[in-house]
């Protein structure tokens, strides 16, 4: 039940993405709110829920975006994987220090991203832009990640047992 919670909280974050940033004028450059969302799975889930959570983001991706289907959900579990790598190594469990995490998280998204439509897309696509925008982009999903942290651990908390034993 708390990964259909979690799932649902993202899902409501890309769909503000979707429909704020590109009015805003943030198309290539932009927060990317389902990457801080796969980076909470990958640090506060297990390894099963977090990868079907990563493809769930990855796929809600897919569909609002309207980029090549399969594309988003490939890259979101790839990068959930290096995550999951990563997470023993890292202490993250304050919305500071999982922002700080984010940002190479996201560059990594964002190359691997750029990596796979250079086999998967039409000619025309601007890949000069998308990679110029990967430091841009890492620091504004780095400064989106901070409320992400906030909001999912509130959503998460929602599902925390109470401690029930003899001593207090």
């Amino acid at each position: 039940m708390k990964l259909v919670a979690l799932l649902l909280a993202s899902l409501m974050l890309l769909a503000a993405e979707c429909a704020l940033l590109r009015p805003l004028g943030l198309s290539v450059a932009r927060p990317d709110f389902g990457v801080a969302a796969l980076l909470f799975f990958a640090l506060r889930c297990q390894t099963l829920e977090g990868a079907l959570g990563a493809a769930a983001v990855g796929y809600f991706v897919d569909v609002l975006s309207g980029q090549p289907s399969g594309l988003y959900v490939f890259a979101a579990v790839f990068t959930f994987l290096l995550a999951r790598l990563v997470a023993p190594f890292v202490e993250a469990r304050s919305a500071l220090s999982f922002a700080a995490l984010a940002a190479p998280i996201d560059a990594l998204h964002n190359l691997t991203v750029w990596g796979l439509s250079l086999v998967g897309t039409a000619p025309g696509a601007n890949r000069a832009a998308m990679l110029r925008a990967v430091p841009a982009s890492a620091l504004l999903t780095a400064v989106a990640a901070a409320l992400v942290w906030v909001g999912l651990k509130r959503v998460e908390g929602l599902f925390e047992k109470p401690d029930t034993g003899l001593l207090r």
